[in-house]
């Protein structure tokens, strides 16, 4: 048994009366009709001998292809019904006068190759005006928005040849590697436009109880050879083969106050007294901005979520000198109070190792007394701890049995306490229930910088690096859509829009 399947499109009037498609309607959907017969007979029919997995291979290929027939069947629509335009003139003031209809270009879409005709608006004197491109927002690269919106996603996750390859088995469309980077600088031009103007209103029904938390960190992105530092020199040192990417990330928090104790205590207690959680993170990197500009952003992105600046701001860093003097400088500006910890993991890893040198062969003991300092730590007493590791050290070194051990650890853990003890204030800070750990900044660090510029044998220019952290950094905050959208009207604007003068605009209605 055959079975056929038939499909009529009709309009149907006002009145309920039904007529055929004009002709031009008629003709642009008889595709994506026949299409659709001809899948929903295989339904009937073929699908039966096989098994799912193949009928799912089936229904996703001819299913696309029905999808592009139908974005194909209404740019033909659109061009069956353009319209000339009394007078179209551009921002020059210059009038283009001479029409022809029938310009057509490709259009490589999420669902396949279509093709699009309009009307051109011509003068000798300038390039010529399409209006119906404007009003489609079609671009002047052959790539959809749908797939530049594709693209975005997938390059943010994974290198540029497996962008390549998801891109392809999703919409059947070959992009080129320069071509894929061209889209990626393309995508990436407004993202930081975005970041300071995006459309989201702060939450203003937060309550003034709740902290705004601020992190910062740096990751290193291996650079090609010609990018290194000291490239090019011969001056018989190695050129540094990364360079420092900075990494904020802000997060709104409502405080659970905890103790020393609470910390430095087994799985239980921890598990029994949880720290505060992150909400509503943020997160901005980039590997050209500067530390300073790097903070600043951060400091504007807390004041977008406090603007009536009653909500404590507190910052938490590694101790790296430049942010701390970035912060201070900051929250100077901005006339702000905004306390600054070290992440208490930093400290932890300092005295770990300095105990490890002091205790060499002996971990039991060296974890024990580690452990001991870390809740002397908490208890805010930093410089005391500092004291005590100076002391320690300096009589290993005068014991004939000891003095040969390397300390170096143990100095370094001296100089990083003392230095930095005002930011160690863990007791205030449990007490009034902030965080003391930087592991939302860590976090961030790893899933925006490592999973992707961590991959084996990459390298990258400055700029092609922070192109990929803007892209990364939108689809990480979740801001995908509302970034497309925002990309959707700035290319409008910038590309279509500005060649017309504004009684144009506004008669073709094209800014619509």
């Amino acid at each position: 048994m055959t079975v056929r399947f038939s499909v009529t499109v009709r309009q149907v009037r006002d009145d309920g009366s039904e007529a055929p498609l004009d002709g031009e309607l008629a003709a642009a959907l008889a595709a994506p009709a026949e299409q659709f017969a001809g899948l929903a007979a295989w339904a009937a029919d073929e699908a039966r001998y096989l098994d799912h997995g193949e009928r799912e291979k089936v229904i996703g290929e001819e299913g696309r292809e029905l999808q592009r027939r139908l974005l194909q069947a209404t740019f033909d629509v659109d061009a069956a019904r353009e319209q000339r335009a009394a007078q179209v003139t551009s921002a020059a003031g210059i009038r283009h006068g001479t029409v022809e209809a029938g310009h057509g270009r490709g259009l490589a879409s999420v669902f396949g190759p279509v093709w699009v005709s309009r009307m051109a608006y011509r003068n000798r004197r300038e390039p010529n005006l399409y209006p119906a491109g404007a009003r489609q927002v079609l671009p002047e690269d052959p790539y959809s928005l749908g797939m530049r919106a594709l693209a975005a996603f997938h390059l943010a996750g994974g290198g540029f040849g497996q962008a390549r390859e998801v891109i392809e088995a999703r919409t059947g469309v070959t992009v080129g590697r320069a071509q894929l980077a061209g889209l990626a600088g393309d995508l990436a031009a407004w993202a930081g436009d975005f970041c300071e103007e995006r459309a989201r209103d702060a939450d203003t029904d937060l309550p003034d109880t709740d902290v705004i938390m601020m992190q910062g960190d740096g990751k290193g992105i291996a650079m090609r050879p010609e990018h290194r530092k000291n490239a090019g020199k011969d001056d018989g040192t190695r050129p540094g083969v990364k360079k420092m990417a900075g990494v904020v990330a802000v997060a709104d928090l409502t405080p659970a106050v905890r103790e020393p104790e609470d910390i430095a205590a087994p799985p239980a207690r921890r598990k029994a007294h949880p720290g505060p959680k992150a909400r509503d993170k943020w997160v901005s990197a980039s590997v050209t901005e500067s530390i300073e500009d790097m903070i600043a952003s951060a400091f504007d992105e807390a004041g977008r979520r406090g603007p009536q600046r009653v909500r404590q701001r507190v910052f938490l860093v590694d101790g790296n000198k430049q942010q701390l003097a970035a912060i201070g400088a900051q929250a100077a500006e901005r006339g702000l109070k905004v306390p600054v910890l070290i992440g208490y993991i930093h400290v932890s890893g300092y005295i770990g190792k300095a105990a490890a040198a002091l205790h060499p062969g002996d971990p039991v003991t060296a974890g024990q007394w580690a452990d001991g300092q870390l809740l002397r730590v908490l208890h805010g007493r930093a410089k005391a701890v500092a004291v005590t590791l100076a002391s320690a050290a300096r009589k290993t070194r005068a014991h004939p049995r000891t003095r040969h051990l390397d300390l170096t650890d143990a100095d370094r853990a001296v100089t990083y306490l003392t230095s930095n003890h005002e930011h160690m204030k863990y007791d205030k800070a449990l007490a009034k229930g902030w965080p003391i750990a930087t592991g939302m900044i860590e976090g961030a660090c790893r899933y925006v910088i490592e999973d992707r510029f961590g991959i084996t044998g990459a390298r990258w220019s400055p700029n092609g690096a922070e192109v990929i952290l803007k892209i990364r950094a939108v689809v990480v905050n979740g801001d995908l859509d509302d970034y497309m959208r925002y990309y959707k009207e700035r290319y409008r604007t910038e590309h279509h829009l500005a060649r017309y003068d504004e009684d144009t605009i506004e008669r073709l209605n094209l800014a619509a």
